[in-house]
């Protein structure tokens, strides 16, 4: 709790130094290729989100900029975006003109589901995290970008290629037990029948091939189904432009990691062939026994435009894997230093194996300048091994095998229109999903198969529907409204040995999800939001399966409001509030009876706050703050209700303290605190949580700012704490995953 203080505290130190800055000024005129002026032309700072409009005569101005190097962007309806690069100076203005090249189809920048709507007018709580921020962070796994999100922790296993999961809205298994979707390039990484009903991998992903991902809290966007319970990680990769990359680390338990970034355009004739690549190679022995982890990745795309209203694309993605796995300890093995990176008494030779590849095929085409269409297919191999035991006796060690083909097609449709004096934007679609998964479970022992134990052949199917329109009538009013309607059915083949063959039918379930919210600017740079939203859960494999039970999806429901407050670059505050509710949960009438119903109720309620903040030249701090509380308000088992759900911190509190030297040397301090949190249903134990801090040194080779490339050294848990992120209790009191001990990294990024 004193870094929530500190928090706190910096946050009344930044608003009281904001009156003693010296800032910058930009400014300059707007006009076409022809030189007349063009007015409502949308000027940003692209690093500090700080913009303005452009008037009838075409001038703009932007005040209260902190000096230092920056990108301004210029777009407008009908025109090709525009960007340049400044660099601003205290007490001086900068004055930058920019001329606008007109484009005949202004929608033509759409490659992704929903593009054509704005996170401006969003009435929900999107967090987008950009490519200039990602590349600072110098990241190896993708899913640390979560580090940058108000409210949002990772529950790192760190049991080599397996998913980690992750905490958002008071849900705790996003990532490894599906309770959140995620999504690359709109291709899903959730299995429908993995190792967890949803379970998707960020090990597949290339952080520095990462455009921007964005964060949507709870079940408040049609783009996204029945995972999207905590909300959605929507990743984007780099396309088109013209760029190299590179990015190498090396550190603490003979730990490597190389990424490569390319972007090259070709002309060909009239039209361009716009080109992308990515590559990565990591490694690691690991900080306890048996920890060793190899993985690859690839990322290839090719874009054309076929004529001058329709451009195709092809993205290839591949990944290869193989690990192994130190499992899990024991309270009393994880409190001494000398045998906490050991593996447990009767441990066995966990760990696993992995590979992945996707195709995808984009067909884009522009009816007019309002209205443009995507067209997409996509298909998915899988092929995924793993070793795991979770007990302390002797034996007990199993292995999963899960062969997984996915087949997607779908299209939708994005459109920006007037009407009177109301501006709309929209975006409608249909999805189709087809995954068939192979699986298999032996009883093994330090990886030696015994006994066969289940045969299992699923294929799930679901067809999608929505639609999302977002209205501007006035500054002070902008609703959004939006619908979506899932529908799913399959089969199941049953070929487990020693029982009758079996084929059973998915029940056909579906579920319609409205959304409804509004979005007001009350003043410049102060904002209001607030929206309703709806999701589901459908019901576990167990039971989906049997045609007989008439069990429907489970019920989320999501209200939520919040501020948005930017006064200029130097400050920038979000504060947003929750209630989740869920109902109809899937219960058992008694363990192992397979009787289910609809029957329980849970509540989730928060607070979350983000700050961004430069009291001083070239100092820069970050900070979040969330509190969480969640309940068992409801359920057949008496003895939980009022309980606390697990693994939920009651609070995650960061801070981010950044200085550079004006020559380019600079320092950074990270600060989490985690607080305390049940491990067990029944509440009988918890985790008290921890505190830990993490510290760079780093020079920039552009001065400044890092956009040339950065040297940096980095001292990770740099006073040696004993800590764990992620503790469990399944009946056998606490078992640990332990988090690495004091550990440096030494790299280099370089773009160009």
């Amino acid at each position: 709790m004193k870094l929530t203080s500190l928090v706190f505290f910096i946050l009344i130190l930044s608003v009281s130094a904001l009156n003693g800055q010296s800032t910058g000024e930009i400014k300059g005129w707007i006009i076409s290729e022809e030189g007349s002026a063009l007015d409502h032309v949308n000027l940003s700072v692209v690093e500090t989100g700080k913009g303005t409009y452009s008037d009838e005569k075409g001038y703009f101005s932007i005040n209260d900029i902190a000096p230092g190097d920056y990108t301004l962007e210029a777009s407008a309806i009908g025109y090709a975006t525009a960007q340049k690069r400044i660099k601003l100076e205290a007490l001086e203005t900068t004055t930058v003109n920019i001329s606008l090249k007109k484009l005949r189809f202004q929608l033509s920048g759409i490659t992704v589901k929903g593009g054509a709507l704005q996170n401006r007018n969003s009435p929900a709580s999107i967090s987008t995290v950009h490519l200039n921020s990602i590349k600072k962070l110098h990241l190896s796994n993708p899913q640390q970008i979560l580090y940058q999100v108000p409210g949002v922790e990772i529950g790192a296993y760190n049991q080599g290629g397996t998913a980690d999961v992750f905490t958002m809205r008071g849900f705790s298994g996003g990532g490894h037990e599906g309770q959140a979707a995620i999504e690359v390039d709109g291709i899903s990484l959730n299995e429908g029948e993995g190792s967890h009903d949803g379970y998707a991998d960020m090990n597949l992903i290339i952080p520095l091939n990462i455009s921007k991902v964005d964060v949507y809290k709870g079940p408040s966007s049609v783009l996204f189904g029945r995972y999207a319970m905590a909300g959605t990680l929507s990743f984007e990769t780099r396309k088109d432009g013209e760029y190299q990359d590179l990015s190498l680390k090396g550190g603490s338990f003979e730990t490597f990691d190389g990424q490569i970034a390319l972007g090259k355009p070709f002309e060909l004739g009239d039209n361009t062939l716009r080109t992308n690549f990515a590559a990565q190679l990591y490694r690691t022995k690991g900080f306890t026994e048996n920890a060793e982890f190899l993985k690859g990745n690839l990322n290839g795309r090719v874009a054309y435009d076929v004529g001058d209203h329709t451009d195709i694309a092809l993205n290839l993605k591949g990944y290869s894997g193989t690990w192994d796995a130190p499992g899990y300890i024991p309270g009393e093995q994880f409190n001494e230093l000398d045998r906490r990176n050991k593996q447990a008494l009767n441990a066995e030779n966990d760990g696993g194996a992995k590979n992945f590849a996707s195709e995808r095929l984009d067909v884009n085409h522009s009816f007019n300048e309002n209205l443009r269409l995507l067209v997409f297919g996509y298909a998915v191999q899988q092929d995924y091994q793993r070793y795991a035991k979770f007990s302390y006796q002797p034996g007990g060690q199993s292995e999963n095998n899960n062969k997984r083909n996915v087949y997607a097609v779908g299209a939708n449709l994005n459109g920006k229109h007037a009407f009177g004096f109301m501006d709309v934007n929209w975006v409608g679609g249909l999805e189709f999903y087809n995954e068939m998964t192979n699986s298999k479970r032996w009883g093994t022992e330090n990886r030696v198969r015994r006994a066969l134990r289940q045969k299992r052949n699923y294929n799930l199917q679901s067809f999608s529907a929505f639609a999302q329109g977002e209205f501007e009538i006035s500054t002070y009013f902008r609703p959004t409204v939006g619908l979506r309607y899932d529908v799913y059915n399959g089969t199941l083949e049953l070929r487990d040995p020693g029982v009758a063959e079996e084929n059973k039918s998915l029940n056909d379930l579906s579920h319609v999800s409205p959304k409804i919210g509004f979005r007001s600017t009350l003043f410049p740079g102060f904002d209001f939001k607030a929206n309703v939203s709806n999701g589901f859960i459908i019901p576990p494999s167990a039971i989906r399966y049997n045609s007989d039970m008439d069990v429907d999806p489970a019920e989320i429901w999501q209200y939520e409001a919040g501020i948005v407050y930017g006064r200029s670059s130097f400050f920038n505050v979000n504060l947003t509030g929750f209630i989740l509710n869920t109902s109809k949960e899937i219960s058992e009438t008694a363990p192992g009876s397979g009787e289910f119903f609809n029957s329980g109720t849970t509540q989730r309620r928060g607070l979350e706050m983000g700050l961004k903040a430069q009291p001083f030249d070239r100092f820069h701090i970050t900070a979040s703050f969330a509190y969480t509380s969640t309940e068992v308000m409801d359920n057949v088992n008496k003895d939980l209700e009022g309980k606390e759900l697990t693994n939920i911190p009651r609070t995650v509190t960061s801070l981010s303290l950044d200085y550079t030297l004006k020559y380019g040397f600079g320092a950074r301090i990270n600060m989490r605190d985690i607080g305390k949190y049940a491990t067990g249903q029944t509440n009988s134990f918890f985790y008290e949580g921890y505190t830990v801090a993490d510290a760079a040194l780093f020079y920039n080779l552009g001065s400044n700012s890092s956009h040339s490339g950065q040297f940096f050294v980095e001292l990770n848990n740099m006073f040696d704490l004993n800590y764990a992120t992620y503790v469990f209790d399944l009946g056998q009191g606490q078992s640990y995953g332990p988090a690495p001990l004091r550990n440096f990294t030494i790299g280099v990024a370089y773009n160009l």
